[in-house]
């Protein structure tokens, strides 16, 4: 079935930023250069991985329909974000196609998460690893969810977390669908750091330029590999 719509997740790099003069996003363009109206986006800054697989399968099941016509581009985020539901309507009026509203928890910004960190990391706990199986295990659910119903999608790291050494989650790590994630070894991040496409010295978001830059790689590898319908 040949798509007409984009679905986005995933965090920051997904959203405008108007603030500082970005008025647009690699999801943006990438659906521009597609061809593909924007059916629904529901990346939001800081957002972790386990609400990005839990509100696309979420919004997929509300609205077949307009599943079966969509394009799934999916900016994996960090381990190190920690999503969960709320009784307070947070930022529902952003979302108002979910009804479930998430707020996240992030050790670089928490002071009380900070806390819980380092009690972990007293006892025993390897954080490395622990972002490691969030990442992983959300990638795995979700690719398994668009493969099961056949969406054709993309997925990408956004951030780039800590090398896998422990050969268990390497194990795993190889059964990500490779053909369906591009560059697993790198991240969003580190193309526009690479290459100076950041806002500023002090902020690694892209500018402009970073968002078309990798819109136009990821249009190219969608392409070059056959994924705008599921094979």
């Amino acid at each position: 079935m040949t798509v007409s719509k984009m679905f986005i997740n995933g965090c920051s790099f997904l959203t405008f930023r108007p603030r500082e003069g970005i008025n647009t996003h690699c999801g943006i363009e990438l659906a521009k250069q597609m061809n593909l109206d924007i059916a629904d986006n529901l990346a939001g800054g800081g957002r972790g991985n386990k609400r990005l697989s839990f509100t696309t399968k979420v919004w997929c099941e509300k609205f077949p329909e307009k599943a079966k016509q969509c394009f799934f581009l999916i900016g994996s985020s960090s381990g190190t974000r920690v999503d969960y539901p709320t009784k307070d309507g947070y930022k529902k009026r952003k979302f108002p196609s979910l009804d479930m509203t998430f707020r996240t928890y992030s050790p670089n910004k928490d002071s009380e998460c900070q806390t819980f960190w380092r009690y972990l990391m007293r006892t025993g706990a390897d954080v490395d690893q622990m972002t490691q199986v969030e990442t992983l295990d959300n990638i795995l659910n979700l690719q398994y969810y668009f493969e099961l119903k056949r969406y054709p999608y993309l997925m990408y790291h956004t951030i780039s977390d800590a090398e896998i050494k422990n050969p268990d989650i390497k194990l795993l790590y190889s059964k990500i669908n490779q053909k369906r994630f591009f560059r697993s070894e790198s991240s969003h991040i580190d193309f526009v750091l690479e290459n100076a496409l950041t806002i500023s010295k002090d902020d690694p978001h892209p500018n402009t330029q970073g968002h078309e830059r990798w819109a136009t790689m990821l249009r190219e590898y969608i392409d070059d590999n056959n994924l705008r319908t599921f094979q």
